[in-house]
């Protein structure tokens, strides 16, 4: 009988060379595994660039929770504007996300371990806009960026029903009903259903949420580029916390309690009112006033941390340009 490994090598002589011929110091990008509040990411240092060319086919290989390293979505960390860190956010599905508020939590701690930024503060540049971020710890308070596109008492047409909805862009869009409990909720065929209609060209995040309490919620998320339901989403959050404080159900501080165990916390002002519509527009019949100042806290962890193979970037095509 042959010993195993003369049958292994005899097996796949063809390519085994492939793969055991690697240099450390050069086949290798460091990477991290973090989540938070269960809303999971690869983490990459990639201030040379040489992974965004290919960022859409790498995200979906990666976040492959059977052959990849498995996440919601994969985050590409930079250099941003002078002094700034930067962010690419690419979901599950191999498409841009304009902003993630626990993917960007996760980029402020890793940019910091890495040598991005020292001290507490630094200010994150998303295809959202500029984020300023505060770090304690694992704990990362960030001032979003302005909410926009609200629009309130939506009728939604829905396999179940029609369903009341609201709606605003808290960095992504989103749309939040509220229920009296959440966990009955069937996110799976409703959530796709929502995401796609018609009244939201862009598509959207859709988020059921709870009353448990004093100005405190509990969250399920349908999360559009994932097309699943997420343990967290902290745009989601913000957006559920906005959204109860318009509709007087909440005041802030908002706590916003994640599926996936998580707590997140929502702070922001109201300027003076203006006009608004339940349509958007500003031809309306109530006067409010504009959010501003929106702080979203969020607790992030490091799962692990190790590095990228170049061969199994190679096998899947994914060619990286030389640092």
């Amino acid at each position: 009988m042959q010993p195993y490994h003369a049958c292994r090598h005899a097996q796949g002589a063809h390519n085994w060379h492939r793969l055991v011929h690697w240099n450390p110091a050069e086949n290798m990008i460091p990477f991290a595994r973090m989540h938070g509040s269960g809303n999971d990411f690869v983490v990459i240092d990639d201030r040379g660039g040489r992974l965004r060319a290919n960022r859409r086919s790498l995200a979906k290989a990666l976040c492959d929770r059977r052959r990849g390293l498995g996440g919601d979505g994969i985050v590409l960390l930079g250099q941003g504007a002078p002094g700034h860190v930067g962010m690419v956010y690419v979901n599950a599905d191999g498409n841009d996300g304009e902003m993630c508020g626990n993917g960007a939590g996760c980029a402020i701690r890793r940019a910091w371990e890495i040598g991005l930024f020292s001290g507490r503060h630094t200010i994150l540049d998303t295809d959202a806009g500029a984020i300023a971020a505060d770090l304690a710890g694992f704990r990362v308070t960030m001032t979003m960026t302005d909410p926009k596109d609200e629009r309130l008492h939506l009728s939604i047409p829905t396999s179940e029903g029609t369903l009341t909805g609201h709606y605003v862009d808290t960095g992504v869009p989103h749309v939040v009903i509220f229920v009296a409990d959440v966990a009955p909720v069937n996110v799976g065929g409703l959530g796709p259903e929502i995401r796609h209609h018609p009244l939201f060209p862009r598509g959207c995040n859709v988020n059921w949420a709870g009353r448990i309490g004093d100005n405190a919620f509990r969250m399920r998320t349908y999360e559009r580029g994932v097309e699943a339901e997420t343990l967290s989403c902290g745009t989601g959050a913000t957006a559920i916390a906005l959204i109860a404080a318009r509709l007087g159900l909440a005041k802030p501080p908002v706590r916003i309690l994640a599926s996936g165990g998580g707590e997140l916390s929502i702070n922001f002002d109201e300027s003076p009112a203006s006009k608004m519509s339940a349509t958007g527009t500003s031809a309306s019949e109530t006067s409010v006033g504009a959010f501003r100042n929106v702080r979203t806290t969020v607790e992030v962890e490091r799962i692990a941390e190790g590095v990228l193979d170049k061969d199994w970037l190679a096998r899947r095509d994914l060619a990286i340009a030389a640092a």
